[in-house]
Parts: structure tokens; C-alpha cells; sequence
């Protein structure tokens, strides 16, 4: 290897520099990517940024910090640790609008919800119909047609944004019933 192409991890050892290549594709993309997405970015073959991402994960887990790198359904992604999520959860960006986050609230709640009864609980058939549209867009939320209406339901994709223990019905309703509650304690639900 040339030099220049390797530099000092936290555990002493060298790391290679394709590694931090990686690394600063997937902390720049902001979201799940596959092997194969950051190849195409950096010109190297899948094989290879599978290898760099393994190194990455184990980095990660060996350091004292509150980020890791989680494998997903959607690819790798930087996370902030469930322990400190919390801490983390007032200055997090979000790009969904607080319309848009209730409607996905109620989805989480009820599902399966049938479309119709979704619209009756929004209030708007056009709201609702917009919000449902932009989740789907999101991964947020699959809808399959059933009868005359459509059924609602979150994605792993939900579960990971939301870092949503398990996968259950009961599971997704005990978290958002944790969030609510600790809004309404923090005087920012309702």
C-alpha cells in the first residue's frame, strides 16, 4: 500500500484510508446506504466498501461514544445510540412536517388502518390523502389496497427512524405512548 493511504484508529492500529472514505460517504449521506450505493460514489467495487463498512461497525462498537454504525434493512447507517436518543432527540433535524408527523402518529397507533377511517380521523380528505402520499415517498409507510379503501401500515423503515424497539403492534404503541407521555410531562404534548 502506498504511502499515505493508512492512518492511526483509536485502537492504535492502522486503518486503511478507504475506510474513512467510506465512512465520511455514509456520515454525509445522512441515511441508510447500501455497499453497492457507496461503491458508485467512490469507485471501488461493493466487496471491497463491505470490508470497509465491517471495520467501521467494529470502530464504532470499540469506542466510547454515543454514535454507532447499525446495519439495516436499507443499507448502513450512523445512529445515535438508543441510550442516549433522548438527549439527542430536541436539537435532531426533521423534514417531516408536525402535520405530516401526526398523521404518521395515528398510522403507528391504529395500524392497520384503513385508509377511509384515516381520512375520517384527519378531517381532510385532501390532507390526508397528501400526507399518506409523502409517508409512502418517505418508506415510512406501505399502503395496500383492500376492497374499496387501502390499509395503512408503518415499514422497518418506520422502526429504524424512530429507533422503535421490536416490531410488534403492541411495541409500536408502547413507544409512541412513552413519546406522548414524556411530551405531556415536558408541557410540549397535547
Amino acid at each position: 500500500m502506498e504511502e499515505g493511504r493508512k492512518r492511526k484508529g483509536t485502537e492504535g492500529d492502522a486503518v486503511e484510508k478507504g475506510v474513512f472514505e467510506v465512512e465520511a460517504v455514509l456520515f454525509s449521506a445522512g441515511r441508510p446506504m447500501r455497499a453497492g450505493e457507496i461503491a458508485e460514489v467512490l469507485g471501488m467495487e461493493a466487496g471491497e466498501v463491505r470490508k470497509h463498512l465491517k471495520k467501521l461497525v467494529r470502530l464504532y462498537s470499540s469506542r466510547e461514544t454515543a454514535i454507532e454504525i447499525v446495519k439495516v434493512d436499507t443499507g448502513y447507517t450512523f445512529q445515535v445510540k438508543r441510550e442516549y436518543a433522548e438527549e439527542a432527540k430536541e436539537v435532531a433535524p426533521t423534514d417531516i412536517p408536525p402535520e405530516v408527523m401526526k398523521t404518521l402518529a395515528l398510522i403507528g397507533y391504529y395500524q392497520p388502518l384503513a385508509q377511509s377511517r384515516l381520512v375520517e380521523m384527519v378531517g381532510s380528505k385532501t390532507r390526508a390523502y397528501r400526507h399518506i402520499q409523502t409517508l409512502v415517498e418517505m418508506g415510512l409507510v406501505s399502503s395496500r389496497p383492500k376492497g374499496r379503501t387501502r390499509v395503512l401500515t408503518t415499514t422497518k423503515r418506520f422502526l429504524e427512524r424512530f429507533n422503535i424497539p421490536g416490531c410488534s403492534r403492541e411495541d409500536i404503541r408502547k413507544a409512541l405512548t412513552g413519546q406522548l407521555t414524556e411530551g405531556e410531562k415536558d408541557g410540549k404534548g397535547g
